[in-house]
């Protein structure tokens, strides 16, 4: 489940501000960033009705000029106790603001000498083949920059109710590199799992070990950890789901999770953060040089020069808040947690903030306030090409984009004169041009594009901050489906996506879908590594479809029949397809139920699923919309042109 969920977090990272945009009540031009305006604005932000609401407890840490301003914990680490958040006891999961840690000590193995950022990590890590078919060699360099190049975004993790220690992990979930290392950024947790192991190969210690020998002891974070172990289940604060229901925790997979299962408290990240702002250095104690540090803030991947990029995991999340300041961070997300590390190097300042529920995302509305307030923006913002470009200059852009790591989420660009229009999951947008590939929206949210060696657009990156997204070439097209069917459009775009093959001559869009098929078409834009386990029903064994029934069964949409088989080959029914579409929104999307009036006959089991699908209108020309009760045909088989309809609506309303 915790994976899925980041099907959701993708997108919610960069929600339009007006969400929660409240005044935070100090002229930006005069407000001074110390102790005493800090404590006034972070109790003003709290107090807000917006973020009241979506609290269950959050601790807030700001620094600068080597002074801690601010180690305030706000809200509840257990609401039902009533117990409040204790910013030097209570501990929060930082998810994957870890992976700052775990590349912090690959840099101090570099400094010794012992590691070379531009080997081949395949030197480091005899024991464990990474299978690359790209004859270019897979450095330190590019698992710290998340351009690797693995054929998946995100392994599957193996079975969490038993330990399972970083080498076997590794070895259970080991991806192939099948782009050309450093060709594109695509985030991945792999990578920093990977660079975990390195560091226990080459250290000769429990990755653990060497963070608390080489990190947590000499900057003084005595509550860190990387195992969840009987003293941080005592201090960690309880998770909360996005109605603020408590949740259970969730294990470290692997047990010491170097991509993301640190442990920490609003104390403890104080020293950090004045280590990273003072070079490195804190009192007598050094992790890291001032050259390392800066290696780590320069933004050595980027789209395009004047598009924020990529760290040493550090990265450009919310760019659209930075007003024309050099700002690095990383966030976190986990199920129940979410957090933020942000650094201006050239203010000297940091902040983090740590969060203990999914409701919202407070990190959006804080970090633009607190930008707003203590960093206005300055200069009068981007200058746009004049003339401007015409529509048949912008054509090259044109074209479905698919996001790199979850490849739901896609980008279709059309041009028009003067602009480019983008469509995707947060609705319409039109970008003007810059300069030579370099765009900006009407937020200011910079937007970058990069060509091949032949000069053809083939990369694009704007408001998803985890990725880049590949253009996509045009599909090849089906002798029973013109251009002018009613279904070409949800059809040829499902082909550019991946979800529908596209090799053979004919579509046959009358004819039923299949229940194995439909899996098979909606899996795979979730972006996971599919099971490798054994099928878990009787029929499936040597399917087709076998590894992407036995990956949905495992997160949870399908359950299969009750005399245990699935029924990979039967006529996938209409209430079936809504129900199986249900589950991946609710469990995905964490999405809510929704009412509709519907005619005739629907099955208890699906009933959810049918009202879900009909009151998000998922449906193309074989439903017809009513003031009153709509016939959905639950009963019917989803044949394959409605089946396309329905999973292309369900792409383009994610939000």
């Amino acid at each position: 489940m915790k994976k899925i969920i980041l099907f959701i977090l993708v997108a919610a990272l960069l929600l339009p501000s007006s969400v929660i945009a409240a005044d935070t009540k100090a002229n930006p031009s005069t407000a001074k960033l110390d102790k005493a305006d800090i404590e006034i604005f972070a109790k003003q932000f709290f107090q807000q009705k917006d973020i009241k609401d979506q609290l269950a407890g959050a601790v807030l840490v700001v620094v600068k000029d080597g002074q801690v301003l601010l180690n305030q914990g706000y809200g509840f680490a257990d609401i039902a106790s009533k117990k409040p958040v204790d910013p030097n006891k209570t501990l929060f999961r930082l998810a994957s603001v870890s992976k700052l840690f775990t590349s912090v000590g690959i840099m101090q193995l570099a400094e010794e000498g012992k590691v070379d950022l531009d080997k081949d990590v395949q030197a480091y890590i005899p024991d464990l083949k990474i299978p690359n078919k790209t004859g270019f060699p897979l450095t330190l360099k590019h698992l710290m920059t998340h351009t690797s190049g693995f054929d998946v975004a995100d392994t599957t993790d193996p079975d969490s109710s038993k330990p399972y220690t970083l080498q076997n992990f590794l070895k259970d979930t080991v991806p192939t590199v099948v782009r050309k290392p450093g060709e594109a950024f695509r985030y991945n947790n792999y990578a920093f799992t990977l660079q975990g192991y390195i560091i226990e190969k080459i250290s000769g210690l429990p990755f653990q070990d060497y963070m608390t020998t080489k990190l947590f002891e000499p900057l003084g974070m005595s509550s860190s950890s990387f195992i969840f172990n009987d003293e941080v289940k005592k201090a960690i604060a309880t998770p909360y789901d996005n109605t603020l229901q408590p949740e259970l925790h969730i294990t470290n997979v692997p047990d010491n999770a170097p991509q993301g299962g640190m442990f920490s408290t609003g104390a403890d990240m104080v020293k950090f953060l004045l280590a990273m702002l003072n070079g490195g250095q804190s009192g007598k104690e050094r992790i890291l040089t001032e050259a390392s540090v800066k290696a780590m803030e320069y933004k050595s991947v980027t789209i395009h020069p004047d598009v924020p990029g990529i760290g040493f995991a550090l990265e450009s999340t919310y760019p659209q808040f930075y007003n024309g300041y050099t700002v690095v961070e990383k966030g976190g997300d986990l199920q129940g947690f979410h957090s933020n590390l942000w650094l201006l190097p050239e203010e000297n300042t940091g902040m983090f903030i740590a969060l203990n529920s999914d409701k919202g995302n407070l990190r959006l509305p804080f970090f633009e306030q607190f930008m707003n307030r203590y960093f206005p923006k300055t200069g009068d913002g981007p200058t746009f090409v004049s003339p401007e470009p015409t529509k048949q200059q912008l054509l090259r852009f044109q074209g479905l984009y698919r996001h790199m790591r979850t490849p739901a989420l896609r980008s279709d660009i059309s041009a028009a004169d003067g602009a480019l229009i983008v469509e995707d999951a947060f609705g319409k947008h039109t970008l003007r041009q810059a300069g030579d590939l370099l765009f900006y929206d009407e937020e200011g949210i910079p937007a970058g594009f990069k060509l091949d060696a032949d000069g053809n657009i083939v990369y694009f990156y704007y408001n998803l901050s985890d990725s880049w997204s590949e253009k996509l070439p045009e599909p090849s097209k089906f002798s029973d489906v013109p251009d002018d069917h009613p279904y070409a459009k949800y059809i040829y775009d499902l082909v550019q996506l991946g979800a529908i093959r596209g090799e053979t001559a004919s579509f046959e869009p009358t004819k039923p879908i299949s229940r194995g098929q439909f899996i098979a078409q909606i899996m795979p834009l979730a972006g996971f590594q599919l099971s490798t386990r054994p099928s878990s029903f009787t029929d499936t064994k040597g399917s087709p479809y076998e590894a992407v029934i036995q990956t949905a069964f495992e997160f949870g949409i399908i359950q299969g029949q009750p005399d245990g088989t699935f029924g990979p080959e039967q006529p996938l029914t209409r209430e079936q397809a809504a129900t199986f579409i249900w589950r991946l929104a609710k469990v995905g999307l964490q999405a809510a139920p929704v009412h509709a009036d519907l005619k005739g006959s629907v099955s208890s089991w699906a009933s959810e699923g049918v009202q879900y699908v009909v009151g998000r209108h998922l449906f193309g020309p074989d439903v017809q919309p009513s003031t009153g009760p709509v016939d959905y045909r639950p009963k019917d088989s989803m044949l394959n042109q409605e089946a396309a309809a329905l999973i292309y609506l369900l792409l383009q309303k994610l939000l």
